[in-house]
């Protein structure tokens, strides 16, 4: 055991160096073998609803149901100050219909790029676009 093992200070110059920051999930590898996801590092909620499938589909319904959670709190509150109880459901319905908003001006944001575009997808361009047929 070394005198920097007893004293829990880090080693010296013989130890090796530490993992590559790009190692990691969403560094990448860096040698062309990556997933979809890992390359480009974290998305936005816009981005998962634009691209749709199970991420475009959970990043909805956490839309709407923070929303609701979110304006039926608001309620709640405002019902505790005015002396009601129906003031937390408009809250919900405000909420679920504000989340719902959110997603199609995504979506809508999302069909104005893809048709500026002509239907080239920014983040995949080996598989949309004009281009993505195979070649002979």
């Amino acid at each position: 055991m070394s005198t920097d093992d007893r004293d829990g200070t880090a080693g010296g110059p013989e130890d090796p160096p530490g993992p590559d920051p790009g190692d990691g999930p969403a560094g990448g590898t860096g040698d062309g073998r990556d997933g979809p996801a890992r390359g480009r590092g974290l998305r936005t909620a816009g981005e998962l609803v634009e691209g749709g499938g199970l991420s475009g589909g959970l990043a909805t319904l956490l839309y709407v149901v923070i929303g609701m959670g979110f304006w039926s709190l608001v309620g709640w509150g405002a019902d505790r100050v005015l002396g009601t109880r129906w003031i937390v459901v408009l809250g919900a319905c405000i909420g679920a219909a504000s989340g719902i908003y959110v997603v199609y001006l995504h979506m809508q944001e999302g069909l104005r790029r893809s048709q500026a575009s002509d239907g080239a997808d920014p983040h995949n361009p080996h598989q949309s676009g004009p281009d993505s047929a195979p070649r002979p």
